[in-house]
């Protein structure tokens, strides 16, 4: 499996930021009961609110749990408490989508991420989500659960076919723009390459040019 990590970093720095959109869920799907955090990854779909133009569009991701993996900082007024990491217990549930697929239109590769601090139970159907864009996020800058919940359908994905071609669906999106990068850089260097060649031939000739006008009118 790649490097998945790696190639998101790669593919998504430095585009503009998108504005956040809210996502409808289209069903009930059903969240762990226990607070045991595990290897699960749940294909969902959602929509956009009714009178937009988009629709009719379906928006098509994974949940997947996450815990609190980092020290958590509570204020209460002045009094500062730091909660310390808590690795082994579900503290809620991360969505990653990555298409939209709309009527008579190609699917379309996006990378929006949000998350519900919601634990044993379901995510009603028509419960909502604020998906941000994560495209041109620095990577310190995504949710600090963004790392374990991308290992976490990394590793579901190998006995999972449905989550395995979420994931091949991201990482084929991503190939092309880093090949594009990737041939750009070479047609630069092709370029420089050429124009160096062409300067040293231009003066080639002008020297020639400037030998034979010696020999031909001697002072």
């Amino acid at each position: 499996m790649l490097d998945v990590l790696s190639v998101l970093n790669g593919l998504f720095l430095g585009g503009t930021m998108l504005a956040n959109i809210t996502l409808y869920s289209d069903a009930d799907y059903e969240v762990q009961r226990t607070y045991e955090i595990r290897d699960v990854a749940t294909p969902i779909s959602a929509h956009r609110e009714w009178w937009r133009d988009e629709s009719k569009c379906k928006f098509i991701g994974v949940m997947v749990p996450y815990a609190r993996d980092w020290p958590e900082t509570i204020r209460n007024g002045e009094i500062e408490t730091v909660l310390p990491p808590e690795p082994d217990k579900v503290a809620g549930q991360a969505f990653i989508i990555n298409r939209k697929v709309c009527p008579g239109k190609p699917d379309e590769a996006i990378f929006r991420g949000a998350d519900k601090w919601r634990n044993p139970g379901i995510f009603l159907e028509k419960h909502q989500i604020t998906a941000e864009d994560l495209t041109g996020m620095k990577p310190q800058d995504r949710p600090k659960w963004f790392g374990q919940v991308m290992a976490r359908i990394e590793r579901v994905a190998r006995n999972d076919a449905q989550i395995r071609e979420f994931l091949q669906f991201t990482m084929t999106q991503a190939k092309p723009s880093n090949e594009r990068a990737s041939e750009s850089e070479g047609a630069q260097e092709t370029l420089d390459e050429n124009s160096v060649v062409k300067e040293s031939t231009n003066e080639s000739i002008k020297n020639r040019a400037t030998d034979d006008d010696k020999r031909n009118n001697p002072r």
